[in-house]
């Protein structure tokens, strides 16, 4: 993905989960945690991951669902299930 699409589907995810777990959008980068640092809970793993599945138009396999632990995370995922190629 470019830098422009990363920063699009980054954005989108942060709106997703400042309305999902109801925190400050600015607390939000690359690294942070969905449970060490946000305080969620499986459930809003799922809510999270189903509105991505959503708003993305892919489909998670529920074992990767795991693997979504942090923004960067979730951000990588998406492009791999949207068959985009990801650079760092």
């Amino acid at each position: 993905m470019n830098e422009e699409s990363v920063e699009s589907v980054e954005s989108t995810v942060k709106d997703i989960v400042v309305d999902v777990l109801r925190v400050d959008r600015n607390s939000l980068g690359p690294t942070t945690h969905l449970m060490k640092d946000l305080g969620a809970d499986s459930l809003d793993a799922l809510d999270v991951a189903l509105r991505i599945e959503k708003v993305f138009a892919i489909q998670i396999p529920d074992e990767s669902i795991k693997d979504f632990l942090t923004i960067g995370d979730i951000v990588r995922g998406i492009s791999q299930y949207k068959g985009l190629s990801w650079t760092t």
